[in-house]
């Protein structure tokens, strides 16, 4: 079964599981790190009693409390191998945490305990960065490195696409398998990866380079497809370490073309790796220029019709274009109303508009789409908060479908996340609708816990959030984004019983933001709001938000590279930036963003962004206006009427942009 119908069948047995359980108020104490209340329920109360899915007191510190609530709860006689309704031990839920592992560990608990979906502590400390020490631990304890879950993974393969290289090297010591492939891949969806693809896809040099030298296949396929959605297969197969590698750097993508990987391989799209290195706003001319010189054929067409040259308009990037021979090509210019026509209408007007479109339309793709997507739902129900706020009408009873949808979604997934699992669309899905959750002011319960959690298990040693091999451009593109949305979760969501740990992950991020080089209005924008979510403020920011204000266009907007058109994703996302940092409606250049979104909405509530993601899901038509520009145009509207939103309230700035 593969990992997105594993993922379905697990969910549609958890589900039935939701009723509120009677062990709620250990799990609140332990949670909020109430040690007093949680001593007085040990007196009171059995220690090891299970909710409805089985799970301890000793599993909820484990996931969520403090390693003191677990002391104090062994202490009295929690059971340290008890199993939940899906097999999970205490030792799978706190398998990236040192200290709770190794006092688990000395007391008994079993380190080859499996749960039902095959994962072991092995496994998941396998596959968090940083967790060298833990696997080190674990192995010496006895830990099976051979272990594969219900998806066909390895510790190698977590370990390769977690990028811990200290990991990897105790792996292959102890003779992990370099060929192994996994069935149904790491939250791409592409199964039949390998070690070295992951590598390939994290432009790990030094690992790529273990394991050639190991006998890794630099050839090696994935399946031909990458699982099955409602309206078909994700079509990330046949792709090899080299297509992975492409979006990374040099020095990786050197190294397997020495090792004779195959230049103009075609993965199921007909995409070569010379057209995944263009397609992405962080192209590097060294690596397209290595791949032309090793014979990269930029006349190849994919399956829709385009080559590199095409892809290489598309982006924009003009070093790349110089490289492949391209002329200058004039980014198309937005679209404006004619001057001489009627004034603009007002902002609350025009996103009244818009807002009506995003809601109807979020509800039609979660029909025809069969889930929850950033672009209909979270963006969506961000767009209907705000528009609330700020004395919109809005369609109550959507919205509270569309939030309930949401948070039946990850109530339902929780076990999945806490054992370390990568849902469909990885932490990407997870950390959008954190957003959208923290933006609406949800409460945390055990669904939104559980997605703190994997987010957590997520996190790079170096503070940021990566995901590696697919580029996805603007949203899904770079860390920037990833890293900005996660510390804002962890402001909303953070565990009082882990406070200490979420707080070095918060500065760790937000030491990565600083330092970090944006490339894109999509990175400024969200290093700026990491960095105010982290608790920067505003004089800090100052010199960042004049280089994004530099940006602006003459028309009013910003493009999202400077190789492009201004358009409403770049306008809007900046817009709101502006906001959250305090920049008053009075502004000049916020006034003049303002009237270009103004400007160019379109009849039907909408903006057109053309979308330049490589893409693999299966087409289908959700509702939303542009065809195969949908969901970014989507993205940019449910921004865009965020921004107008802001405005609406404002009468002096609604008089002066018409």
């Amino acid at each position: 079964m593969n990992k997105i119908g594993a993922f379905s069948a697990v969910l549609a047995t958890m589900s039935v599981c939701l009723a509120q359980s009677p062990s709620d108020r250990y799990y609140q104490a332990i949670r909020n790190n109430d040690l007093s209340t949680l001593g007085s329920l040990i007196k009171s109360s059995d220690v090891n009693t299970k909710d409805e899915r089985g799970g301890t007191p000793l599993m909820y510190a484990a996931a969520f409390g403090s390693l003191d609530a677990m002391k104090s709860l062994v202490a009295a006689g929690a059971d340290v191998n008890a199993k939940n309704a899906f097999d999970s031990t205490a030792l799978l839920v706190c398998a990236t945490d040192f200290s709770k592992v190794r006092f688990l560990v000395e007391k008994g608990a079993n380190v080859n305990a499996q749960s039902k979906p095959g994962r072991t502590a092995l496994l998941i400390a396998s596959g968090y960065d940083g967790g060298s020490e833990i696997v080190k631990f674990l192995l010496e304890k006895g830990a099976d490195v051979a272990a594969r879950d219900g998806s066909g993974d390895t510790a190698l393969i977590a370990a390769t696409d977690a990028n811990d290289t200290a990991t990897i090297k105790l792996l292959l010591a102890k003779g992990a398998d370099v060929n192994v492939s996994d069935q149904a891949g790491n939250g791409t969806g592409a199964g039949g990866q390998t070690p070295l693809m992951n590598a390939a896809g994290q432009g790990n040099a030094e690992v790529i380079r273990l394991l050639l030298a190991k006998g890794a296949n630099v050839n090696a396929v994935s399946a031909l497809e990458g699982g099955q959605v409602k309206n078909g297969p994700i079509a990330l197969g046949l792709l090899t370490p080299l297509h992975l590698a492409a979006v990374t750097n040099p020095d990786a993508v050197k190294l397997l073309l020495d090792a004779g990987a195959k230049v103009n391989a075609l993965d199921v799209r007909g995409m070569t790796p010379l057209m995944l290195a263009i397609g992405t706003d962080r192209a590097d001319p060294r690596i397209v220029k290595m791949l032309r010189d090793k014979g990269a054929d930029p006349a190849i067409q994919s399956k829709a019709g385009e080559n590199a040259l095409d892809w290489a308009k598309k982006m924009g990037n003009p070093e790349v274009m110089r490289i492949l021979g391209v002329k200058g090509v004039q980014a198309a210019a937005t679209v404006l109303q004619p001057a001489a026509e009627a004034k603009l209408p007002a902002p609350k007007q025009a996103a009244q508009k818009s807002l009506a479109l995003l809601q109807r339309t979020s509800n039609s793709f979660f029909t025809s789409g069969g889930c929850v997507s950033c672009h209909a739902q979270n963006l969506t129900g961000m767009a209907i908060g705000i528009a609330r706020a700020n004395g919109l009408a809005v369609d109550e009873r959507a919205a509270a479908e569309d939030l309930k949808a949401v948070k039946l979604q990850w109530a339902s997934a929780d076990q999945i996340l806490i054992q370390g699992m990568n849902v469909p669309g990885a932490m990407d899905t997870v950390m959008y609708s954190l957003l959208q959750l923290a933006n609406e002011g949800a409460p945390a319960d055990r669904g939104i816990d559980a997605m703190i959690h994997n987010v957590a298990w997520n996190q790079r040693k170096e503070g940021n959030w990566h995901f590696g091999g697919i580029a996805r451009p603007p949203m899904e593109d770079a860390d920037f984004s990833r890293t900005a949305i996660c510390i804002r979760a962890f402001v909303a969501y953070a565990p009082a019983g882990r406070k200490a740990e979420f707080d070095q992950r918060i500065a760790r991020a937000a030491a990565w933001l600083k330092s970090a080089n944006p490339r894109t209005t999509e990175d400024r924008n969200m290093q700026l709001l990491g960095l105010k979510w982290a608790g920067s403020d505003r004089a800090s920011l100052d010199g960042r938000i004049k280089q994004l204000l530099s940006l602006q266009r003459q028309d009013g907007g910003w493009a999202q590279t400077p190789g492009l058109a201004s358009d409403a994703y770049g306008t809007a996302t900046t817009l709101y930036t502006l906001h959250e940092l305090g920049t008053p409606a009075s502004d000049a250049a916020y006034r003049r963003g303002i009237a270009y979104l103004l400007k160019t909405q379109l009849a039907d509530g909408s903006w057109h962004v053309p979308s330049r993601a490589p893409k693999f899901q299966p087409y289908f038509q959700s509702g939303f206006p542009h065809d195969h520009d949908q969901w970014i145009s989507a993205a940019a509207t449910a921004w865009a009427t965020m921004a107008l939103s802001y405005a609406a309230s404002d009468k002096q700035l609604t008089a002066a942009v018409q």
